[in-house]
């Protein structure tokens, strides 16, 4: 690992060196000192990228877990930005022999705690132009895995296609970012997320030098990404950060996206224990934990896990960033509503499904599974509760009437349900009734590019290389209603977080209401609104939270 960071640093000096020499490198000023780019020609379009920016201050040695501290300026010397940052610790995923649906979303550059920084791309600014829309990218990865550099969150094409100023950002991960040690004020927990809304306040308060507005910025998400967007729209913390929001697969009222404190106490403490730092060491815990090999600590986490859908180590209520659960803050009503986009895929729970459930249910079979298999995977998913059982497989049974197809398709709809559809659809009805304008959609497109095998429909995650327009690459081998439902949602996104409503091909999209519950199917063909979505399964859910 060392001599892979004096590589990068040898490789960064030189970079560096190259850019102050280059007359023709974009210059990016900020509040903090200057950022050498680089330059890009797309679609006829100069597109402009800046990688690496610094927003916090490198989160090691004893500011390992706590909250970010604001990044120091640089001095006049420009730092290069050409070169990708580091990836937060996350481990690496080669599941399913390392399949490239799995391989994708695996880091792309090397994993080090020196990881918060952001990344621009935008078109060359013209003098005198009128300020663009920012969009902020929050990637996804169940709180322990992900990055702001992956490929498929280059945001190359949407600034050179629709001329807004793209960002992602980083933040820690697993036990680095949420880490919480009880009765410890300096590590209360959610770091991770405190390192998002370091990343928007920077964002915010350098709105004006990257070519846009402090009070035209839109954070956009996928996932846990999405998840964190619904924590931003109800932390005090993050009021005024931003103006629209579009949550895409996640809700912060899933029944995982918050551990119970009692629950992240037992955690922490059975992985300090298994890196020789039990909680018995008292005050000195904090500084064994602080010399833990990262990688180490980050491997560790896996031990935490009990079901079959786990977030080992997440968010917890830390009074703070969250000063309660997301289902009381919707109540009370504490928070400024605004406009949101909020979605999901038609067969969200087909990964989670194969994911949690392996060696039954392995990918090679077509989806295809016997009935005591298939009968005991729904048990799990009904955390072992057998009257819940009967009820999900009574209205499964009723909606999906091809028989060669109803297993597989009764396991997507049922995990999807309770991990993701059924908390979203929730979050729509609870913001609504706070006053927020809320538009919700279905994707429903299965992309020829697409990684995963036909029978596993359109996954979680599906939606993303559309939104970052990967389909309009050249070489791209995608069908043309591909390429033209692309550039539509590349349009519809781009346009709501301009203007705070969606446009989609000539839709009439309505705001969704809690009488009608409305929705649009996003697809090439058949386009259409409808009402009261998964209204029968989630009202069987709704009578069995899980903890």
């Amino acid at each position: 690992m060392a001599s892979i960071h004096f590589a990068t640093l040898i490789v960064g000096a030189a970079l560096i060196a190259i850019a102050q020499t280059n007359p023709t490198s974009p210059v990016l000023s900020t509040t903090l000192g200057d950022v050498v780019g680089a330059e890009r020609s797309l679609f006829g379009k100069t597109v402009q990228v800046f990688y690496g920016i610094p927003f916090a201050k490198p989160p090691v040695g004893n500011l390992r877990f706590r909250a970010p501290q604001a990044a120091d300026p640089w001095g006049s010397a420009p730092i290069d930005g050409t070169v990708k940052p580091n990836a937060c610790w996350q481990s690496i995923d080669y599941s399913f022999d390392s399949h490239e649906g799995v391989t994708a979303w695996n880091p792309n550059t090397a994993r080090s705690e020196d990881c918060l920084y952001l990344n621009i791309w935008r078109q060359s600014p013209d003098v005198g132009h009128h300020p663009k829309t920012i969009m902020v990218w929050i990637h996804g990865g169940l709180f322990w895995s992900g990055s702001g550099v992956l490929d498929a969150y280059e945001g190359s094409d949407m600034a050179a296609r629709k001329d807004v100023i793209v960002i992602t950002i980083a933040y820690r991960l697993g036990p680095l970012g949420f880490m919480y040690l009880e009765n410890n004020a300096e590590v209360p927990g959610n770091a991770g997320l405190l390192d998002q809304v370091m990343a928007l306040q920077w964002i915010k308060d350098n709105a004006a030098n990257l070519g846009g507005s402090p009070d035209d910025i839109t954070i956009f998400g996928q996932s846990t990404g999405a998840i964190s967007i619904g924590f931003h729209l109800l932390s005090p913390l993050s009021k005024g950060l931003f103006k629209n929001a579009i949550l895409q697969s996640g809700s912060p009222t899933a029944y995982w996206a918050v551990m119970k404190t009692k629950k992240a106490v037992d955690r922490v403490a059975k992985l300090a224990a298994n890196v020789s730092c039990p909680v018995s060491l008292g005050d000195q815990l904090l500084s064994c934990l602080e010399g833990v090999d990262p990688e180490v600590l980050t491997d560790q986490q896996w031990i935490l896990g009990d079901k079959w859908f786990d977030v080992p180590i997440g968010p917890i209520v830390d009074g703070h960033f969250l000063p309660s659960h997301p289902e009381c803050l919707l109540k009370v009503g504490d928070v400024q509503p605004t406009n949101i986009i909020i979605g999901l895929n038609l067969h969200e729970g087909s990964i989670p499904v194969l994911r949690g459930f392996e060696e039954d249910y392995p990918l090679e079979n077509q989806g295809l599974l016997d009935r005591e298999p298939f009968r005991s995977i729904m048990l799990t998913i009904a955390e072992g509760d057998a009257t819940l059982l009967d009820e999900l497989l009574s209205v499964y049974s009723s909606e999906f009437e091809d028989a060669n197809k109803r297993r597989m398709r009764i396991l997507d709809a049922a995990a999807g349900d309770s991990l993701i559809k059924c908390a979203v659809l929730e979050f729509a009805r609870a913001y609504t009734l706070l006053g927020g304008n809320v538009y919700m959609y279905s994707f429903e497109e299965k992309f020829k590019s697409s990684p995963w095998p036909g029978w596993m429909g359109v996954p979680h995650g599906a939606e993303i290389e559309a939104v970052f327009g990967d389909p309009l690459e050249p070489g791209s081998e995608n069908e043309q209603s591909d390429k033209d439902l692309t550039k539509a949602i590349m349009e519809l996104w781009a346009f709501f977080a301009s203007e705070g409503y969606p446009k989609f091909r000539d839709v009439e999209w309505p705001a969704y209401t809690t009488r009608y519950q409305e929705w649009v199917k996003i697809r090439s063909k058949d386009v259409r609104v409808v009402r009261r979505p998964r209204k029968q399964s989630c009202e069987v859910w709704a009578y069995h939270q899980f903890a």
